[in-house]
């Protein structure tokens, strides 16, 4: 049986079930995200079409619905607001990385 989720707001698939926080731990936040992302250099026309395209197809019904029951939830997001997001993680885990001594293979 599921305890809690780790994101920092109940999810719409299973909303009796609490967040870590709610069920007692402050401060605990483990989200996984995806994104896209372009090689550095890409034309800002470019960047901003397949985000127009991405966030398009994130608004719709069926998506939002499909990744509902996948326990996901949608965030359509300017290029600037990604951008900012990966460096704030970058920043949340590179001690924990560094710590740990983890290298990639």
């Amino acid at each position: 049986r599921a305890l809690a989720v780790s994101s920092p707001k109940r999810l719409d698939a299973l909303p009796d079930l609490p967040t870590v926080a709610e069920a007692g731990y402050k401060n605990f936040e483990a989200d996984q995200w995806y994104g896209v992302v372009a090689p550095a250099g890409t034309p800002r026309d470019i960047v901003l079409k397949l985000n127009q395209q991405i966030n398009l197809a994130l608004n719709s019904a069926e998506l939002k619905k499909r990744l509902t029951t996948e326990g996901a939830v949608a965030t359509p997001e300017t290029p600037e607001a990604f951008g900012k997001l990966i460096a704030q993680e970058i920043d949340r885990w590179r001690p924990v990385i560094t710590s740990g001594r983890v290298k990639a293979d």
